[in-house]
């Protein structure tokens, strides 16, 4: 069996090396994602039903709990955290839920949920949470370019997702313990939305 050389192997360890030093270099001086502090949320009511005035109230309520989890960030020190939590906290934007701890969940609607003919529901994998979360939004923007001014678009970031460097995210451990979660919220929008296709 032929062996490589030892002096491959270095090189090849030290590019790795190199390439991992330089995915985490734009990102220093930000804070690990599970060590920004964040208010506990007041826990949401299932959505029983998806009409404006009902899914008003809720992005309201949504959204002073943003308010809050960005002054805790700004108070803290965390002022990366706190810029993302000020553009979260535009009107303008629907959240159905949102909590700051433990590098973030957020489920975000974008379209009209209320009168949507078809829903999409887009997880995104190893590598997001919430100072990342800009990266899902984009493609959630996107999706529902596609699809049509009649549908609407859900990011569901319901669970904490792997970092992209570790081996976690080569394995189905996070998915698996993210699927009652995400079983549950499909179960609660097709309550709310009944004769919809959802998926």
């Amino acid at each position: 069996m032929t062996t490589r050389p030892r002096g491959s192997r270095l090189r090849r360890l030290l590019s790795a090396t190199l390439v991992a030093a330089a995915l985490a270099g734009p990102m220093t001086g930000v804070a690990m994602p599970g060590r920004v502090p964040a208010p506990v949320p007041v826990p949401a009511p299932p959505l029983a039903a998806a009409t404006p005035a009902v899914l008003a109230e809720r992005y309201a309520a949504v959204r002073a709990e943003i308010l809050a989890a960005r002054r805790t960030a700004g108070r803290h020190g965390h002022h990366w955290r706190a810029a993302r939590l000020r553009e979260m906290a535009d009107p303008a934007r629907r959240f159905l839920s949102f909590d700051g701890r433990d590098g973030g969940r957020v489920v975000e609607v974008f379209g009209e949920l209320s009168s949507a003919e078809r829903i999409a529901v887009l997880v995104p994998g190893a590598g997001v949470d919430l100072d990342r979360y800009g990266l899902v939004r984009g493609g959630s923007m996107r999706l529902r370019d596609a699809l049509g001014d009649r549908s609407a678009v859900i990011a569901w970031l319901g669970y904490a997702t792997p970092s992209s460097l570790s081996l976690q995210a080569l394995t189905p451990g996070r998915a698996d313990g993210a699927a009652p979660g995400l079983r549950a919220f499909m179960g609660e929008l097709r309550a709310a939305r009944p004769g919809v296709g959802t998926g």
